[in-house]
């Protein structure tokens, strides 16, 4: 059996040491290596540090971009496995995956997409940055009946 560390950074090779979901590491090292170590929802690049995907009590808690695994089809592990921002991942884990399904061929997601990547260009640290993207308030349109 091959071992598939090459071109993964010494972050991620620890991130795939343990097990995840039914996942086991060279599977995962291979899905980090196949996906360049990007999201497969933003495309961004990931951050694979333990420290930033350990929320310790009063701390900042996991940061946005830490990689996480998602079952592309929520709870169905016949569908198969992405790895994706941790921050995504929670929003999607949110919805039902029909409606995630839809949302992602929309305008609006395609724009909260953009502004994502750009704050992760800007400044992936800004952990608070990211958590506005996806809070931000906006007034909604309320329909005249």
């Amino acid at each position: 059996m091959k071992t598939i560390t090459k071109n993964l950074t010494p972050d991620q090779i620890l991130w795939c040491r343990k097990s995840r979901w039914e996942l086991s590491p060279p599977e995962l090292r291979e899905m980090v290596r196949d996906s360049g170590g990007t999201c497969k929802l933003s495309g961004v690049k990931m951050i694979f540090d333990a420290e930033s995907g350990n929320p310790q009590r009063g701390g900042p808690g996991v940061h946005p971009l830490y990689a996480s695994i998602d079952h592309i089809a929520p709870g169905n592990p016949a569908h198969g496995y992405q790895i994706v921002c941790y921050a995504l991942n929670d929003l999607k884990g949110h919805l039902p995956y029909n409606c995630f399904k839809a949302l992602m061929e929309t305008s609006e997601w395609k724009s909260l997409m953009g502004k994502w990547k750009a704050q992760a260009k800007k400044n992936p640290d800004d952990r608070e940055a990211f958590k506005h993207i996806v809070r931000e308030k906006q007034t909604p349109e309320i329909p005249h009946l």
